[in-house]
């Protein structure tokens, strides 16, 4: 359902919209899933922002989402690459998905934020800070290899987990909404480039008003 990479005008309304990479930290120790059996599970997370920074007081809550690496992987050894295949048999690490962002005196806002724990401790520590960045601001070259495939298991598991219903839901009204501003905005500069155009070229045909008009040559 989700559709990772978005086109031209999307990416023109979230770059404008959004800025930045959010630092954040996690409310305490979470369990990471490794084993197989586990991977279909989904763990709920929270995070807040550093006590000095103007949203101290907002707290980030959302999921974490185990993933294999599914795609080859070059790995440099001296002067030869070797080339990894896909391995689907273990958990290579954990996206950090958020989904909500709660603030004092103000209604819940939708976010889309993505990070990942690529070391496999057993634990998400409370102490490490994450750098959360929105996908929809980060070219398709640089986006997480891993995030479609944790947006697709998000929509499995959400079938039996109120949870993952919940992220699912909310990432998916996000979306929605963000398609349809920037179809707004897309609209809305082809109108103003049509006026412009219009506006700087004059009808053919036309005559100043104040030059005469040249009277045709007579025929001999």
């Amino acid at each position: 359902m989700f559709d990772i990479i978005f086109g031209a005008a999307h990416a023109i309304y979230i770059a404008g919209a959004l800025v930045g990479s959010v630092i954040l930290w996690p409310d305490q120790t979470y369990p990471l899933h490794k084993t197989p059996e586990e991977r279909e599970i989904v763990e709920v997370v929270g995070f807040h922002p550093q006590w000095y920074k103007a949203d101290s007081k907002c707290h980030y809550t959302g999921l974490i989402v185990p993933y294999v690496r599914d795609w080859p992987e070059t790995v440099h050894r001296g002067q030869e690459d070797e080339i990894l295949p896909p391995d689907l048999e273990h958990t290579a690490g954990h996206a950090v998905i958020l989904d909500k962002k709660t603030c004092p005196g103000k209604d819940d806002e939708k976010v889309f934020l993505v990070d990942a724990v690529e070391r496999n401790f057993g634990y998400l520590g409370g102490g490490t800070d994450f750098h959360f960045d929105d996908p929809d601001t980060i070219k398709p070259e640089y986006k997480p290899k891993w995030l479609p495939q944790v947006m697709q298991r998000i929509e499995r598991v959400a079938e039996h987990d109120a949870n993952a219903k919940k992220v699912f839901e909310t990432l998916a009204a996000l979306e929605n909404d963000r398609a349809v501003k920037a179809q707004s905005a897309g609209a809305a500069a082809s109108d103003v480039n049509a006026a412009t155009v219009g506006a700087a070229v004059p009808a053919s045909g036309s005559v100043s008003a104040s030059e005469p008009a040249i009277p045709a040559a007579a025929n001999n």
